[in-house]
């Protein structure tokens, strides 16, 4: 390998096909089915940190109930 070719770096990678525009239909049907993921995921987290909430108050409950028992 010769120093100076070293010097000058990788080879220049082959430029690829050429992008294509995409459709505005299916840019916004991407959209409509990307915004109904992201609320779906924001539903289920909200719903994951609901259920952790009751799952707390309830073993809080049956905690003041059971913690004086005879």
């Amino acid at each position: 390998m010769n120093p100076e070719d070293a010097a000058a770096g990788p080879e220049p990678l082959a430029p690829g096909p050429p992008e294509r525009e995409e459709h505005p239909a299916i840019a916004w049907a991407r959209a409509v089915v990307l915004g109904i993921g992201d609320t779906a995921r924001d539903m289920l987290e909200a719903g994951r940190k609901a259920a952790r909430e009751a799952m707390d108050e309830g073993w809080r409950r049956f905690d003041e109930k059971t913690k004086r028992r005879r």
